[in-house]
């Protein structure tokens, strides 16, 4: 049975409510047995026994706020099945009637009606499906990857890690240009309207990559540096061009879910971001250097 999304009505005092929650109650419900005349002869007697064609077991709990009335919801409904082959069924569940044997069935409900916490876990798992969504279109394992062989292999150098970033970022300039054959990768830079000092930093890579891709040449802290500036802020464009169009800073809670906190739903993006983007990025510092700057500008600021 599918959860429902309205109101309970309480049956004592009337009042509507989404409730609070739900609690599961094991419970076994003895089955009232309906009993015929007993008719007593000499050597015997004989009296008609049936058992309900249901029977229950187990209950959904949840009180009215108002006047704090228990309401119960079946969690398991048995209700009584033909048996074909008696002898693989225990004496003890065996139900005779009618010259047939039956057993109770049980089939198990959801809870009916959903909850807080069913309603709160909607509402935020929409968010982060369609941040994954928007995050998904770039890539960022493939930008990450190399970002971290970088800096967790000693095999690979300064210089194996700028060839790779160069040529993920020409693709994606590629990707983004139009009649792309037929511009500079300067041009394709100019076209993003990439902030000011991301901008620079691009092109500054760019011909550090076409110094080094002629001769013998050695990157210099400074200029490991500079690789790695642009990588991290290259990464935060992208995040936030991806993203700003989501507008998480303007969520807004429908009046069904008035009863949730937005500053709860924040946390949840905010915690979201930090398990997906920081397993794929593997950025020095994440949190503190990459991550809290990025939730600020993007309107989800982390909790004091």
């Amino acid at each position: 049975m599918e959860k429902k999304r309205e109101k309970v009505k309480c049956p004592v005092c009337g009042s509507k409510f989404i409730p609070e929650s739900f609690h599961y109650e094991k419970t076994h419900f003895d089955d009232i047995e309906s009993k015929g005349e007993l008719i007593e002869f000499p050597n015997g007697k004989h009296q008609l026994e049936l058992k309900p064609f249901t029977s229950f077991r187990g209950s959904y709990v949840t009180y009215c706020p108002e006047c704090r009335y228990l309401i119960k919801f079946a969690a398991e409904i048995g209700r009584k099945e033909l048996i074909e082959d008696p002898s693989r069924i225990k004496k003890l569940v065996a139900i005779k009637e009618f010259g047939k044997t039956f057993k109770y069935q049980f089939d198990s409900n959801e809870k009916p009606f959903m909850d807080y916490s069913d309603y709160f876990i909607e509402k935020v798992d929409n968010v982060k499906i369609s941040i994954k969504k928007a995050l998904d279109e770039v890539n960022f394992d493939h930008w990450g990857n190399s970002y971290n062989k970088w800096k967790e292999d000693k095999s690979i150098d300064s210089f194996k890690f700028l060839i790779h970033f160069y040529t993920t970022l020409v693709e994606y300039l590629n990707s983004q240009a139009e009649d792309h054959n037929n511009k500079s990768v300067v041009q394709k830079i100019e076209e993003l309207n990439l902030p000011q000092n991301l901008e620079i930093l691009t092109k500054n890579v760019g011909e550090l990559r076409n110094k080094i891709a002629h001769e013998a040449y050695e990157l210099t802290e400074e200029e490991e540096q500079l690789v790695e500036s642009t990588f991290t802020q290259f990464m935060r464009y992208l995040i936030i061009k991806q993203l700003t169009p989501l507008k998480l800073d303007k969520i807004k809670i429908e009046p069904e879910y008035d009863f949730i906190d937005i500053k709860n739903v924040n946390f949840e993006i905010q915690d979201f971001l930090q398990v997906y983007l920081g397993n794929l990025l593997h950025i020095k510092e994440f949190y503190t250097v990459f991550l809290v700057p990025l939730l600020e500008e993007l309107g989800v600021s982390p909790p004091d």
